[in-house]
């Protein structure tokens, strides 16, 4: 899944979360599953790479996806 759609769904989870709509416990485990994969890719990437300017891409866009998926793991505590 591409990192604008995957932030996106996880956006639109926590949004309707908000707004006090319950959430599926198979979305969030879904939403988390992808999440963690994409990190995985991530860290891979920025592992792989020695060009600073992606590197700092990678690192923006992990930062981003972590915050993601500390937010989906607060949901799932609730």
């Amino acid at each position: 899944m591409k990192f604008s759609s995957l932030i996106g769904k996880a956006e639109k989870i926590v949004d309707s979360h908000a707004q006090g709509h319950p959430v599926e416990s198979a979305d969030l485990s879904e939403l988390q599953r992808l999440l963690s994969e994409k990190i995985s890719r991530y860290q891979d990437k920025l592992d792989a790479t020695d060009d600073p300017q992606k590197r700092i891409k990678l690192q923006t866009r992990l930062k981003v996806v972590n915050a993601q998926l500390q937010k989906s793991r607060q949901l799932s505590s609730r």
